[in-house]
């Protein structure tokens, strides 16, 4: 029998993309968005998978395959699996009324999937990203545990691990630690999940997964266009760091395929397939962009002017780029040890 599953944040990156990997394998699925949410983003990536000889997806395999030397292991999307034979249906709901959620789910889904979260570098934004995100995943939690749903998949993020102050590499396993290389975006994600390890131990059956920085394709801003933007723009700058990446189409297959297994569940997953400095993947995006870029590793003194810069700009509360946080983040040489389909941390009984 297929799944009947409901995926929050449905008209989101991941969303789009889980949706319809999930519906080209028969499942029946609810997407659910804000009543005020828009669906176009969602149209463009029902697009992508049904035409996968588009431009788009032409640049981000040539992508792919130039970055294949820098994989810790291989991908498991497979393209050849284009058929969207499932049902799907929209539902509105407001992730900030519990009632409203407890009431979505009296349909009794077999898997509720969690992609919304809200992300934000503008440091004006950072206490209400961090309320905001915790508040709703803890909304999800007791609307799953109330209305008695058995398994809830999480999407977290990389940035849930912290980044210590050493160099060493960062584990599944590693502990929050405060360090100055967290962004408020990281602390949002690591309080959202102590809100589902709770819900673990009331009795919900729970999947995190935690990706790293995600590329793959998209018509909104996301990490995967901002990266490629960056990558491609007249800024003579490049980050001295380095971080984990995934694409999205691989995210998602994996996350398919590890609920199969009763024994993936009440863990969190690493979802890294390369490690790589943002060097050298800025200068594999303009090989395949052919586009000619010159970028120097922003290092001191020029990266304390740029610092201040930014200060300066956030103190008269003027439109920035990325935030000082972030900047501050992209000097750590960040490196993730588990490579995908070895992602198990402890099992929470």
């Amino acid at each position: 029998m297929r799944p009947h599953i409901l995926v929050l944040g449905a008209n989101g990156f991941v969303g789009s993309h889980f949706v319809h990997q999930a519906l080209q394998l028969g499942w029946k699925v609810d997407g659910a968005k804000r009543p005020s949410g828009i669906t176009s983003h969602f149209e463009s990536i029902k697009n992508y998978y049904e035409n996968l000889q588009n431009p788009e997806f032409s640049l981000l395999n040539s992508l792919k395959t130039k970055l294949s030397n820098f994989s810790d292991e291989g991908y498991v999307f497979d393209p050849d699996q284009n058929t969207l034979t499932g049902e799907f249906k929209w539902i509105d709901v407001d992730l900030n009324d519990t009632i409203n959620i407890i009431e979505i789910l009296q349909t009794p889904y077999d898997i509720v999937v969690n992609t919304a979260a809200m992300i934000s570098f503008n440091i004006s934004q950072d206490a209400i990203m961090i309320e905001t995100n915790t508040q709703i995943t803890q909304n999800i939690v007791n609307a799953c545990l109330e209305a008695k749903i058995s398994k809830l998949i999480h999407f977290s993020s990389i940035a849930a691990l912290g980044r210590p102050e050493n160099n060493e590499d960062i584990t599944i396993n590693d502990t929050w630690s405060d360090s100055e290389f967290n962004t408020p975006y990281a602390l949002s994600k690591h309080l959202s999940e102590i809100e589902v390890w709770r819900g673990a131990h009331e009795g919900l059956n729970v999947l995190i997964l935690n990706p790293g920085v995600i590329l793959g394709y998209s018509k909104a801003k996301t990490s995967s266009t901002q990266v490629i933007d960056a990558a491609n723009s007249a800024n003579p700058f490049v980050p001295q760091g380095s971080n984990g990446f995934i694409f999205v189409e691989d995210l998602v297959a994996r996350t398919l395929q590890l609920i199969e297994d009763p024994d993936n569940w009440q863990r969190r997953h690493l979802m890294v397939s390369h490690n790589i400095s943002f060097q050298q993947m800025f200068k594999t995006i303009n090989e395949v962009h052919q586009i000619k870029r010159t970028k120097l590793p922003l290092k001191q003194p020029v990266f304390g002017i740029v610092y201040t810069l930014l200060k300066l700009f956030q103190f008269f509360n003027l439109p920035l780029p990325l935030s000082t946080h972030l900047l501050k983040s992209t000097r750590k040489e960040s490196r993730y040890d588990n490579r995908i389909g070895h992602t198990q941390s402890r099992k929470f009984a």
